[in-house]
């Protein structure tokens, strides 16, 4: 689902106002914590609490009356999404949980559910295995509040009323439980590799005859040493065929070393500057822009090199960016300049 900049910015500006540190000794219990603080997250997040919060919705089934806390109208007037509210820091277990999904099999038109404490959200969807339409046991989605950053900003912009695609996030979702899966999968057969896996790198090996004792090498050398010694030749078959964009952490230090200082001069704003990372060079930009390109990170012969209007330098360490400081600053300028 793509970034809207213009929600980031709104979300970001209103939460970098709150003051956690009172709202804790506001929040004693969970009324309070619903009031003062999960509310009015809610409210930045495009919600009107007279139109578009339903409170204490009927969740009950039989003889039960049980009531979800928070239900939020997207299209309609029946809730999508349900919020399920403990008080300020309580520790979120598996009960609480339960108690979120719940509301969420009695409440039909509920697509997806967050329970919070205020200062942890986590963000649930049905479990597409489950016949009864169970919430997922494991959120998709955690934000902590006690940390804010980009990134959190960026992943609640996704669930802005005026930006929300119940359809794109339920995809996202399927794919984090997809990925979940094969990581899941794929790590236990290199811990524990299974007689086809170890039957198919013999093939490879153009091996002739399977002993028992070749089974038993081969299942000793499948282990943590070899994984990255074959780690680089993988990256390089990948990047020469094409097929995936592999941001390495050298990049990444190079990237986060320019725009430290970058963002010593007052007139640079930092939430403009951002990275692309593309088939032949990691691009640091200006406002995710393509046509504001500050400078490129490039590698050839496991070295890197920053291209710079028009010259080329040698990365040998955090000395030789700090070098070109100057040069950095003077080109960077040029998109800042009113």
């Amino acid at each position: 689902m793509p970034i809207n900049k213009q929600f980031v910015t709104v979300i970001k500006k209103s939460l970098t106002k709150f003051d956690f540190s009172k709202l804790e000794e506001k929040c004693t219990n969970e009324a309070q914590t619903r009031q003062y603080l999960i509310e009015p997250i809610i409210e930045i997040l495009g919600y009107s609490r007279l139109d578009d919060m339903l409170t204490e919705i009927n969740a009950g089934w039989g003889q039960k009356n049980d009531k979800a806390d928070i239900g939020l109208i997207i299209k309609g007037k029946n809730p999508e999404i349900l919020v399920e509210c403990k008080k300020y820091g309580k520790n979120l277990t598996d009960k609480e949980a339960s108690q979120l999904n719940g509301y969420f099999i009695n409440t039909p038109s509920s697509k997806l559910g967050i329970l919070t404490n205020g200062i942890e959200w986590r963000f649930y969807c049905p479990d597409e295995s489950n016949k009864e339409t169970n919430l997922n046991v494991t959120p998709f989605l955690v934000l902590d509040f006690s940390e804010l950053n980009d990134s959190l900003f960026e992943n609640l912009s996704k669930f802005h009323r005026n930006n929300i695609d119940i359809k794109e996030l339920l995809e996202e979702a399927s794919e984090f439980y997809f990925l979940q899966g094969f990581n899941e999968a794929f790590a236990t057969e290199l811990s524990d590799p299974s007689d086809d896996f170890i039957k198919a790198i013999f093939n490879r090996m153009q091996g002739k005859r399977m002993t028992d004792t070749v089974k038993s090498k081969l299942r000793s050398l499948i282990n943590s040493n070899s994984i990255q010694n074959a780690l680089p030749k993988v990256i390089e078959e990948e990047s020469k065929n094409g097929n995936v964009v592999i941001t390495t952490a050298e990049e990444l230090k190079i990237y986060h070393a320019i725009k430290t200082i970058l963002i010593h001069k007052k007139e640079i704003d930092s939430d403009r500057i951002s990275y692309r990372d593309q088939k032949n060079s990691f691009n640091i930009l200006v406002d995710d822009n393509n046509k504001k390109i500050i400078c490129k990170i490039t590698c050839s012969k496991n070295k890197y090199f920053i291209e710079l209007n028009g010259l080329k330098y040698e990365v040998n360490g955090i000395d030789s960016i700090v070098a070109i400081k100057k040069q950095l600053l003077d080109f960077t300028m040029q998109y800042f300049q009113k």
